[in-house]
């Protein structure tokens, strides 16, 4: 097998302590820091409030999610209004469980309650896998649960924070082996040559140029052909599904078949949606999934945010 030099991203400090803004910044994340050495439960319950508080002050991600909601799982309005409101209180859970994941020891780690299925699959593979996960309101949790049972190596996506993107990639170095941003996609292919376990999110609307128009959950949506790349080089494709099942953490590895070619990214989607459906409360439905491939958008406007995006993509070609 072939040796390649592996990398962690190492982001400075000094970047961090550039405005007042960084300041406070770094405040709220001491306060986050302290609260997540309370117990779990109080945790959770804290986090149901700061959920629903979300939940009566974000108009807009309320919009977001509870169309996707509706898109995607044509509940009943009852139904889609308390599942909505459950998935605010599971981002706001998620909040702690974050904390959790970057600030906790081993031993804290290891009390929770895990039920691993089909272990083996990934557990007896020395090549290179592509392992796909999904978007929870708990991924960093689930990205630190599963450092448990194999070596990581990940991508992940430049914050436009500079604190949190220290906070974020600091502690995840600690339990991550390596690491790429979102735009050396390419070089992960290198890297699962050499045998590595890589992890990626291919669950979201990553735009047009790297995606082609494919249903999920019926409904055509723009979907990363980047797992597509990976199964003509003959890589093994492994989802790695992490869901809350009452009090437990199941964690599920499941491979996908891949007989044709062309269908890799339809049974990919179809096992996406497996697997949000084990926890529908808990997944990220507050992404924008369809934005991309419809004449008109399904998505209320949201002018501030769109003006802010639009600064820093002329800040970054000046």
């Amino acid at each position: 097998m072939n040796q390649l030099k592996l990398s962690k991203t190492k982001p400075r400090f000094r970047e961090t302590l550039k405005s007042i803004g960084d300041i406070l910044t770094w405040v709220a994340i001491g306060i986050l820091w302290l609260l997540s050495f309370l117990p779990y439960p109080i945790l959770m319950k804290l986090g149901d409030l700061i959920g629903l508080f979300l939940y009566k002050v974000s108009p807009h991600r309320r919009e977001i999610t509870q169309i996707n909601i509706e898109r995607c799982l044509r509940l009943e309005s009852k139904e889609s209004t308390d599942l909505l409101k459950e998935n605010f209180r599971s981002i706001g859970r998620g909040i702690f469980e974050m904390a959790i994941a970057w600030w906790s020891s081993e031993k804290r780690i290891r009390k929770f309650k895990i039920r691993i299925i089909n272990k083996e699959t990934l557990k007896n593979s020395e090549e290179g896998v592509l392992v796909l996960i999904k978007h929870t309101t708990h991924l960093e949790l689930d990205l630190r649960l599963l450092s448990q049972y194999f070596d990581l190596s990940g991508m992940y996506k430049l914050q436009t924070n500079k604190v949190i993107n220290y906070v974020m990639v600091t502690a995840r170095n600690k339990y991550i082996k390596s690491s790429l941003t979102n735009k050396e996609a390419m070089k992960a292919l290198r890297w699962i040559k050499s045998g590595q376990k890589f992890i990626y999110a291919a669950d979201q609307d990553y735009g047009l140029k790297v995606s082609e128009m494919i249903p999920f959950f019926g409904h055509d949506a723009a979907t990363v052909t980047f797992p597509k790349i990976f199964a003509r080089k003959k890589i093994r494709i492994v989802f790695a599904d992490v869901s809350k099942v009452g009090e437990l953490f199941e964690i599920e590895f499941k491979e996908l078949e891949i007989s044709e070619e062309d269908k890799v990214l339809q049974k990919m989607n179809e096992l996406y949606r497996e697997f949000i459906l084990k926890e529908k409360e808990g997944y990220l439905w507050m992404h924008r999934r369809f934005k991309s491939g419809y004449e008109e958008s399904i998505y209320p406007k949201w002018s501030s945010r769109d003006k802010k995006r639009e600064k820093r993509r002329i800040n970054r070609r000046t």
